[in-house]
């Protein structure tokens, strides 16, 4: 999530598997005939890497199995005003703020408490290496003032890590909306697609392979993909190396750069999903 989300997520995300001091940076594979290799079908039965269908009776909890409730905010240097501590929504493990809603949905609510602000954020448990494809279902009933949604997937290596947005909105009314590659987790190094986001219910996906990245919105069969970062253009490029893995992150963020001033928002507020698979 960029900026605060994912790139203060340093010590806060799932440790991954240490890289090299000097990471190797591969050779650059010959493009792939015709763009980028078929996306794996969902419904043609896949091999799942990780999965969860959020079925459960209402009001119970996630998986813990499959996720970790990040228990605080991360903490960026220099913090500017919004992103200041004092400022900032916190993150919690709250039936109020995390939840199934009984309809084979999780729920992560935003909510004010007076004048505190609070959301959740979770991390898969299961890293995921190259050649596979990610995708969640979502519906955004939070497109208000001071809230931070988004679907993105994390390597928080010190050495070599980096940050995929799959799917982010912003309600500090400044930004626009979309998809992200961080190829560093310090915000120096990114490429980014606009791409409008409503209060629908849509897919957002990518694949992951060794010639690049590839992102939908509500992939269909033979669909071109609408963002492609081709490997190694980008400097650096560490999601070629041995060994390199993400996990699934989902959250709302009240406040922060992204989010800002949340007083003249609606609260509560929800990002509702469907489903989260990697295959």
């Amino acid at each position: 999530m960029m900026l605060l989300a994912g790139l203060g997520a340093l010590g806060a995300a799932l440790p991954l598997p240490k890289a090299l001091a000097d990471p190797l940076q591969p050779d650059a594979p010959a493009p792939g005939p015709g763009g980028p290799a078929p996306a794996p079908q969902a419904g043609a039965g896949p091999a799942m890497r990780f999965s969860d269908e959020f079925d459960g009776p209402a009001g119970s909890s996630i998986d813990y199995s499959k996720w970790r409730v990040e228990p605080r905010r991360e903490r960026i240097k220099n913090p500017v005003f919004w992103d200041r501590p004092e400022n900032m929504g916190e993150y919690r493990d709250s039936r109020e703020n995390l939840f199934l809603d009984g309809n084979g949905n999780l729920v992560i609510q935003a909510t004010r408490e007076g004048d505190k602000y609070f959301g959740a954020k979770i991390t898969g448990t299961q890293p995921v290496g190259i050649n596979s494809t990610w995708e969640a279902r979502i519906k955004l009933d939070c497109q208000t003032a001071g809230c931070w949604p988004a679907w993105w997937i994390l390597n928080d290596n010190k050495v070599d890590g980096g940050e995929v947005d799959l799917m982010e909105w912003y309600g500090n009314g400044e930004w626009p909306s979309g998809m992200t590659v961080h190829t560093k987790l310090d915000g120096t190094s990114h490429r980014t697609m606009r791409v409008p986001i409503d209060n629908n219910w849509h897919t957002w996906r990518m694949t992951w392979t060794d010639h690049g990245m590839y992102f939908w919105k509500d992939y269909v069969p033979g669909m071109q993909p609408i963002f492609e970062v081709p490997a190694f253009s980008m400097d650096p490029w560490p999601f070629n190396n041995p060994g390199y893995t993400f996990v699934p992150i989902l959250n709302v963020a009240v406040a922060g750069s992204g989010g800002g001033d949340p007083s003249g928002g609606s609260y509560p507020a929800q990002m509702l999903v469907d489903y989260v698979r990697v295959f």
